[in-house]
């Protein structure tokens, strides 16, 4: 493929992640600042996937929605060998186990972008948030255990914003490093009031090959996901990590090079 061939079809897909991630709609101003694409290069990207009825454009707000159609031709290719339905079982799996709502993520700096996720019985009554969503990296228990899978060089340019773009609750860079350091040995992270108040989440990375693009969680309130009730529960979480690692491993259900960190 020739190189501005391949600049395209990357460009195409960095649109599509930053307008998936905003299933309420997003406007060109927001998508070129997430896809990091000039917003001129943003437009005709847009304007083309738009008139393939890949997305949607609201005639009133100016926004943009990934459309049913390519929803549709997304779900085909992703239950073609069931990898994606096995991938879902496994969370729901883990939901009706530890009785709270699970999830899926990938590292989409400076966020991280939930793909997938499974309610507990607990969560009968109230309702989900939407998916796709992204979230901050630091701020969520995913965020952090993908941090802590990085090698020293893609992890050191994290660390460099951190004093400017980190919250103060984290205590600066050298704080952080450390922090990291305690979930690499752990082999999981969690966050306690950090995204919500009176919420609560831990995380486990997912191995793909020789790499962790991937973390699997479970979150819910404060007052029943205890630090105890985490410690209690991470052996499962674990086990669900080391299935899924295996499932995308031996299948072809792998997000594209261009999504991955």
């Amino acid at each position: 493929m020739a190189a501005n061939e391949s600049g395209l079809v990357r460009r195409t897909i960095w649109v599509l992640r930053a307008v998936a991630a905003h299933p309420n709609g997003v406007g060109l101003s927001e998508i070129a600042r997430e896809s990091g694409i000039p917003k001129a290069t943003c437009y005709r990207v847009l304007s083309v996937l738009e008139r393939e009825s890949w997305l949607t454009l609201d005639p009133d707000t100016r926004r943009y929605k990934v459309s049913l159609g390519l929803l549709s031709i997304v779900g085909g290719f992703l239950d073609s060998n069931g990898g994606y339905r096995h991938m879902r079982q496994v969370l729901a799996d883990l939901a009706a186990d530890t009785q709270e709502t699970c999830g899926f993520d990938v590292l989409h700096p400076p966020n991280v972008m939930v793909v997938a996720q499974a309610a507990g019985p607990r969560l009968i009554g109230q309702t989900m948030k939407p998916v796709p969503r992204t979230q901050p990296v630091w701020s969520t228990s995913t965020g952090k255990v993908l941090l802590a899978m990085l090698d020293k060089a893609k992890l050191d340019e994290y660390v460099e914003d951190i004093d400017r773009h980190g919250p103060a609750s984290l205590g600066g860079a050298e704080a952080f490093v450390a922090m990291l350091q305690e979930i690499r040995e752990r082999g999981y992270a969690h966050s306690r009031d950090e995204l919500e108040e009176g919420a609560t989440s831990v995380a486990a990375p997912v191995r793909v090959g020789d790499s962790y693009p991937y973390a699997v969680w479970i979150g819910g309130p404060s007052f029943r996901l205890t630090p105890e009730w985490v410690a209690e529960v991470s052996p499962r979480l674990l086990e669900a990590s080391r299935k899924l690692g295996e499932l995308l491993t031996y299948t072809d259900l792998q997000l594209p090079t261009d999504l991955r960190v």
